[in-house]
């Protein structure tokens, strides 16, 4: 079982109907240090992703504690970290208790405000609900759902660490929209994911243009 520490806990929101799960213990290898980590403007890319997320929803984070998150939060961590997405969300998912789940990787600090959107959206029959990106690919690390299908499918991935994303999801009854469709806010970028240090440089400059729209 994964240990669980809890940071900056407040009782008195009101509690949504879905939880977030974000993923924030990547080592950035190609970014050359830990993404939570990194700033972008006057903020952590971990804490962008946490102040585009609802208010009322409560959220549980994989990875090293943060310190000072600017909302409540409940920190884990899996048994053996560095183990991939795929241990870090199972992690995340043994203290949810809602029938919905929303996904989340820290490396994506304008796509919260996604999962709102794709929580009231996720179709009947369907397990999981996916964006996909202005380049025809899916972000299941921005994505909603159902826990009970989520759980029956890591039962049957056996050994977690190490495992795709991607044979997870061959487990999983998946439907697709685009940011577009959920009428996202600045959609193109929404999903803008980094990487790399030029991705990096890329966010600022979507994070300027998006203040100068935000002003017009």
């Amino acid at each position: 079982m994964p240990s669980t520490r809890s940071a900056a806990l407040i009782t008195d929101e009101p509690v949504a109907t879905w939880t977030a799960i974000l993923l924030t213990g990547g080592a950035g290898t190609r970014m050359g240090r830990e993404k939570s980590g990194v700033m972008l403007g006057d903020v952590t890319l971990v804490d962008h992703v946490l102040m585009g997320l609802p208010s009322g929803v409560k959220v549980f984070v994989v990875g090293p504690d943060l310190p000072r998150p600017p909302r409540p939060v409940t920190c884990t961590r899996e048994s053996q970290p560095g183990g991939g997405p795929v241990a870090a969300l199972a992690a995340g998912l043994d203290l949810v208790t809602t029938e919905i789940v929303g996904v989340i990787a820290t490396d994506m600090p304008f796509a919260g405000g996604l999962l709102e959107g794709l929580a009231q959206s996720i179709p009947p029959g369907a397990d999981a609900l996916i964006p996909v990106d202005v380049t025809g690919h899916r972000q299941p690390l921005c994505a909603v759902y159902r826990v009970t299908a989520l759980r029956t499918a890591l039962l049957a991935l056996g050994a977690l660490p190490g495992t795709s994303m991607r044979s997870l999801l061959a487990h999983l009854v998946v439907a697709e929209t685009t940011s577009t469709a959920l009428h996202a806010p600045f959609d193109k970028e929404a999903l803008f994911d980094i990487d790399t240090p030029s991705d990096l440089d890329q966010s600022r400059a979507i994070m300027h243009e998006r203040k100068g729209r935000s002003h017009e």
